[in-house]
């Protein structure tokens, strides 16, 4: 069991390194990998770029390939139309690729405190008279009194139009997670930490799409400063949500040993019935689902089984007979 997060810069990742107390892995990988010592949490820096991103997603999910109850999470910085506070966390409902057009829905499954987006991933930084000049709808936020994981409003939040938000990777995450998860495990958690580049000062500036230098005549040190203070104060949320996913795949892992061993514990259950039975293979298979059937439902068969058992009739003469308890234990159904 295991939550996958992938950042496009170390910055991004550094309280959730902290935080986690997650430890670089040797391993042979083009990426800096960080793990906690149960591995129940793995942080990939992917760098820069939809084909960074892609790449990254690809290595690590084949040398770690993730379970039904395992979850990818997307993390980092975006930039968004000056109405949408900087600071302000969104988890992305839906995924465009600017380049294509191409839209994708994550399944958000899960009660969150965030207010949803909807996110371009483009291959070039925005300007702010380009975000400016967009004309998107005042962003929803989140809702009053959201300070737990369990205030989500599906009701409020379908009120509202979802803002609009830009990075470099999550279409290209989705894309290449699509290969190994289902749309239910893939989740993008991004926060707001900038309105776009002058114009001019696309490829040269520290911003939430990736790039970095002199930003309105701010030196580099001090770009960086803010956006560690931008990420700093995201961090509670960002790593309280981390830990509910962590206890969520947690428990999900439970719970599917738990349907195995009761599974397994039917399979045994029926191979012994069977024989008693003179069940052809067909019949056995009829008759382990729906022992299962029974399992799942609550449905007590033991009683029945035990009555066919003090009246003579298990073990069956032959098959035939095996047939009919079979055909009765059916109507328990109907």
């Amino acid at each position: 069991m295991q939550l996958t997060i992938f950042c496009a810069l170390y910055p991004e990742a550094q309280e959730i390194i902290r935080t986690f107390q997650l430890k670089k892995e040797n391993g042979q990988t083009h990426f800096q990998v960080f793990s906690d010592e149960g591995q129940s949490i793995r942080l990939v820096i992917t760098g820069v770029g939809a084909i960074a991103a892609a790449t990254a997603v690809a290595e690590i999910s084949t040398l770690f390939p993730p379970k039904k109850t395992d979850l990818l999470l997307n993390y980092g910085t975006c930039a968004a139309s000056p109405e949408i506070p900087v600071g302000e966390l969104f988890l992305c409902n839906k995924l465009t690729e600017a380049c294509s057009g191409r839209t994708f829905y994550p399944d958000i499954l899960y009660r969150h405190p965030f207010g949803e987006a909807q996110l371009v991933s483009g291959g070039k930084v925005r300007t702010a008279h380009e975000l400016m000049s967009s004309g998107h709808e005042p962003p929803r936020g989140r809702m009053p009194g959201a300070e737990s994981l369990h205030c989500f409003s599906p009701q409020e939040n379908a009120a509202a139009k979802d803002p609009q938000i830009y990075d470099m990777e999550a279409a290209a995450i989705y894309q290449a997670g699509n290969y190994f998860y289902g749309p239910h495990q893939m989740l993008f958690l991004k926060v707001v930490s900038d309105h776009g580049a002058e114009a001019g000062a696309e490829n040269a500036g520290l911003n939430t799409q990736g790039q970095m230098n002199d930003v309105q005549g701010k030196s580099v040190l001090n770009v960086r400063e803010q956006l560690a203070a931008v990420l700093g104060n995201a961090t509670p949320e960002v790593c309280a949500f981390i830990s509910f996913l962590r206890e969520l795949i947690h428990a999900g892992a439970q719970e599917k040993e738990k349907q195995w061993n009761s599974r397994q514990q039917i399979q045994k259950e029926a191979a012994a019935l069977g024989e008693q039975l003179h069940c052809s293979v067909v019949m056995q298979k009829e008759l382990e689902q729906l022992l299962w059937y029974f399992q799942l439902t609550g449905v007590d068969y033991g009683q029945r089984l035990a009555d066919l058992q003090r009246q003579g009739r298990i073990p069956a003469k032959d098959k035939r007979e095996g047939k009919k308890i079979l055909d009765e234990l059916r109507g328990y159904l109907f």
